[in-house]
């Protein structure tokens, strides 16, 4: 039996186990958003269908918790496309690295409800593309080919007229209206931090991923030059849970404050007063007959 089928076979009592016996404390780091059985549920399914994954969590089941602690706290579930759990192989030994996908980074962001709209996207050699810092509130960006139709737009020749990606770019539309700080990487920005990514050259790295097919290799890791972007967006944008919630406070707090600069309403006095009885028969005015008050005239 293979290394990979006897690591399949064992993890009813492996990693699948060990995951389940520290879901307390997945619970204590995940947002509240996060149900546990699902988050668990996915991590398990990840292993389950593939087995290089399974391996290497039965080998490192330290690296499979580490990786899904980051992933609880970040209020992703794991195994999915917000964060991928990835087979490395280090001093001949496999082992899991958790990944952070782009669209993790930017559901961070629109979590957070300080975010209306967020806008990545990679530029090509043939793009036609304009920004200037503080005249441009964002960048003129036009993708594809050239022309009047839909094939020239979206076909062959169209997809072939972009070439190589050489920059992306990244920005957000705030929830008050403002446009956020562009962020613009060249392709050195972009190498650098592959570069300082652990096994991105590696085979199963998202760097090597075709994100355009095999007929668009200059397409090759596109995903990861998006995320890269997002990223260094972060500083610029709200990006957690946390940021709704100590706007809630700040809201509140204010509204406690105006309440206390209020003066205090008035109290209800008693007024001092003479007490009138209802009038009688006797206390009514006498009537006068028209004779008699001719008579006083």
């Amino acid at each position: 039996m293979s290394t990979v089928s006897q690591a399949v076979e064992k993890a009813g009592e492996g990693p699948v186990k060990i995951m389940w016996s520290r879901r307390a404390h997945f619970d204590a780091i995940a947002p509240a958003h996060v149900d546990v059985e699902a988050f668990l549920g996915t991590a398990a399914a990840a292993l389950y269908s593939n087995a290089r994954l399974m391996e290497a969590a039965t080998t490192s089941p330290d690296s499979l918790i580490t990786a899904m602690l980051e992933c609880a706290a970040l209020g992703h579930l794991p195994g999915t496309p917000d964060y991928y759990l990835t087979p490395r192989k280090a001093k001949g030994r496999w082992r899991i690295l958790g990944i952070e996908g782009y669209r993790g980074v930017i559901e961070r962001m629109y979590r957070s409800g300080g975010v209306a709209s967020v806008h990545v996207r990679e530029v090509c050699a043939g793009d036609a593309f304009r920004y200037v810092e503080g005249q441009d509130d964002r960048p003129y960006h036009e993708v594809g080919g050239r022309g009047q139709t839909g094939a020239d737009f979206f076909g062959e020749k169209g997809n072939r007229e972009r070439g190589e990606m050489v920059g992306v770019y990244a920005y957000a539309r705030l929830t008050t209206g403002a446009w956020s700080r562009v962020v613009l990487l060249d392709r050195n920005d972009v190498m650098a931090a592959k570069a300082s990514n652990e096994g991105s050259d590696g085979e199963y790295s998202p760097w090597q991923r075709l994100d355009a097919g095999p007929e668009h290799p200059e397409l090759r890791g596109r995903s990861m030059w998006w995320k890269t972007a997002a990223k260094r967006l972060e500083p610029w944008v709200p990006t957690s849970a946390e940021y709704r919630r100590e706007m809630l406070r700040a809201s509140a707090k204010a509204a406690d404050l105006r309440r206390s600069s209020l003066p205090p309403p008035p109290a209800d006095e008693v007024q001092d007063a003479e007490l009138v009885d209802e009038p009688t028969e006797q206390d009514s005015p006498t009537h006068y007959s028209p004779e008699e008050v001719e008579e006083m005239s």
